[in-house]
């Protein structure tokens, strides 16, 4: 041996290296992804070179286990393949993984040698890259589940009071941030705040410029359950989970027990949690994919984009942060690489209040603007100075996922104190970005004067309801016209026409909610919530011959396809059929007559059955190939399926009434 010793010594000192082929690539197995339990699918291979990088032969080699995850206990069997190595200086060994997950380290040595080498291999379970997605998306189905289980509780528990709450005191911009805040606690969604808020500015009870502090506070509140979560509350996610169950299942009474449903769906919420960060452990055992991970941070604005995306289909901006919170547990992302996903969160949680401002009116569409604006604005304002941000970041905490929550709540909380003084340039600039619809068509009889004398003011609701009712009943016997003489300047008025219906609708329902603000008897509130839902009515008949009916008509004008006779004697019958039920429904809605209502409700299955009868008919037409039968099929059926619509409508206006008595 000492021969053999002094031999390599005069040739140049040999050492122990992880193998490498030719090219230089490493082939030692070092770093493996093995299932548990079973045979390594490659060897290790040790190799010894001299100082020029040359195979040195003969080398005795030797490897043993020196650390294995904690749990296991057995005895590893290895198979030696050469113990000595070959002609490429090779030494080559077969080993089992243990049924214990996790990294294990071997360490080879010579007798003859100085050096040592390390290498290692993760044992994972089999399949465990199903297990993993199971895992993230299970973990995350618990966290939506939570969130919008206990918004629900809290709606149900104390949702009339969190409404009145929020229109009553945002008056003052400063108030409304605290209000937005403490709601979007409560509520544990800001998204939720903003739909609110929508919604009141549609129906007039807060004026857009009092919703832009309630904007900013709502931003701050959602930053709560991510700072929890950074605390790591979820080690005790299921006694939070069983204290809720119990409440919620042995509480008799009504607070006690949505109080538990609250407390179980928080539970919900943490567990889910960590059942995500469990999840993506083993990620962090497989080398190069931290690495890779982390990498994805010098591409910030596609991690924008994703988040944004991401966060805009689950409408939940705190389950983006969560996932962002498990990954930052596991070491998986660095703070640059979690900044543009923040920021990509915050833009992504404003569709939820763009998708409830559809259809609606300017002041709802102005909050929802208002909303994704202030995170653009902040975004941009951001983006440049990622890393700064992230160096200020670092000194809040030494914790990875306690910067990260730290980050979101700073980035809102500076928003909020960047915008505060600048809401009402701020609310000019969006007023001008959607201005007031000209719609060059006004209300007749809605006097604002008239809101101090309750029982006046909705009379005079009805007196324009009845006037929208006969633009209506006028657009339907023009649209028949239309079909009859393809008349397109005759199409374009009754497209026209229902701009002013949508003008009257909008302005007769703010007015009857402001009505509906002061204290009136319950009679009156009943004929102000029949009117409200008997324009609602008008509105959509209106659409149904404006967006349906005008386009079949446009399509018969443009293409001068014919119905066949019979067809359209059906037609006309329909058009006269649902014709007359609207013409019930308005003299039934001038003298709120309740038996003349009973008899417009009871149209309804009378137009269902004439829907079934006509089409039967055309489909017979269509067996017996009849020319303008096949070539006007689709418009006829969707035609007689519409004028169904609007007899259905018609007859809901009189079930309105009823619901009056």
């Amino acid at each position: 041996m000492n021969l053999l010793l002094c031999i390599l010594l005069l040739s140049g000192l040999p050492h122990l290296t992880k193998a490498k082929d030719p090219r230089g690539s490493d082939i030692s197995g070092d770093g493996m992804v093995v299932t548990t339990g079973r045979e390594l699918p490659n060897p290790i291979i040790i190799e010894v070179v001299d100082d020029d990088g040359k195979p040195v032969e003969g080398v005795p080699v030797n490897i043993r286990f020196v650390s294995a995850p904690p749990q296991t206990d057995e005895e590893y069997i290895s198979t030696v393949l050469t113990d000595t190595t070959d002609v490429r200086g090779y030494a080559v060994f077969k080993f089992y993984a243990g049924s214990v997950e996790g990294e294990y380290w071997l360490k080879a040595s010579s007798p003859i040698l100085q050096n040592r080498v390390m290498v290692s291999f993760i044992a994972m379970r089999p399949h465990f890259v199903f297990f993993l997605a199971i895992g993230l998306l299970g973990g995350f189905a618990l966290f939506m589940y939570g969130l919008n289980f206990g918004s629900k509780a809290l709606t149900r528990v104390a949702g009339g009071k969190l409404r009145d709450f929020l229109w009553r005191l945002t008056k003052n911009p400063v108030v409304g941030v605290f209000v937005g805040m403490f709601i979007t606690i409560l509520t544990q969604s800001s998204s939720a705040t903003t739909v609110m808020l929508v919604s009141f500015a549609e129906a007039g009870l807060v004026n857009f410029i009092q919703t832009l502090g309630v904007i900013l506070g709502a931003a701050l509140g959602t930053t709560l359950t991510v700072q929890l979560i950074a605390f790591k509350v979820f080690d005790v996610a299921l006694i939070i989970v069983a204290v809720g169950f119990f409440m919620m299942t042995f509480g008799k009474h009504r607070q006690i027990h949505y109080t538990g449903r609250v407390i179980f769906a928080f539970g919900l919420i943490f567990f889910g949690m960590k059942v995500m960060t469990d999840a993506v452990y083993p990620l962090t055992l497989i080398p190069g994919v931290t690495s890779r991970l982390i990498a994805m941070g010098e591409r910030p604005f596609l991690l924008l984009i994703l988040s944004a995306v991401f966060t805009g289909i689950v409408q939940s901006s705190g389950a983006t942060m969560a996932i962002v919170i498990s990954f930052a547990f596991g070491g998986l992302i660095n703070m640059e690489g979690a900044i543009p996903i923040i920021f990509g969160a915050n833009i992504g949680t404003c569709v939820t209040a763009l998708l409830a401002s559809i259809g609606r009116g300017v002041e709802a569409k102005r909050v929802a603007m208002a909303h994704i604006m202030f995170k653009i604005f902040m975004v941009i304002a951001f983006f440049p100075f990622i890393h700064q941000f992230a160096t200020l970041i670092g000194y809040t905490s030494a914790s990875l996922p306690r910067q990260v929550a730290n980050a979101h709540t700073l980035f809102n909380l500076f928003a909020a104190l960047l915008f505060l003084p600048f809401l009402v340039p701020y609310s000019r600039l969006i007023a001008r970005m959607l201005p007031p619809r000209k719609v060059g068509f006004e209300p007749r009889y809605l006097d604002l004067t008239l809101l101090s004398s309750p029982a006046i003011a909705v009379g005079q609701a009805l007196r324009e309801t009845l006037r929208t009712a006969d633009i209506v009943q006028s657009m339907l016997t023009a649209s028949f016209k239309v079909f009859k003489t393809n008349e397109e300047l005759e199409r374009i008025k009754v497209v026209e026409d229902d701009d002013k219906v949508d003008a009257l609708e909008e302005n007769i329902t703010l007015y009857l909610v402001r009505v509906s603000e002061s204290e009136i008897s319950l009679d009156l509130s009943k004929r102000c919530a029949a009117l409200l839902h008997i324009v609602d009515e008008l509105e959509h008949i209106g659409d149904v011959i404006s967006k349906s009916l005008m386009v079949y008509a446009k399509k018969k004008i443009k293409s001068g396809f014919v119905f066949s006779k019979e067809g359209f004697s059906e037609i006309e019958e329909f058009f006269r059929f649902s014709g007359e039920t609207l013409r019930m429904a308005i003299d039934a809605l001038a003298t709120f007559d309740n038996d003349l209502a009973m008899k417009v409700a009871e149209r309804r299955e009378e137009g269902r059955g004439l829907l079934s009868e006509y089409h039967d008919a055309h489909l017979d037409r269509l067996r017996k190939h009849f020319k303008e039968s096949v070539e006007t099929s689709t418009v006829h059926l969707d035609l007689i399926s519409d004028l169904e619509r609007i007899n259905s409508h018609a007859s809901n206006i009189g079930e309105h009434i009823l619901q009056c008595r």
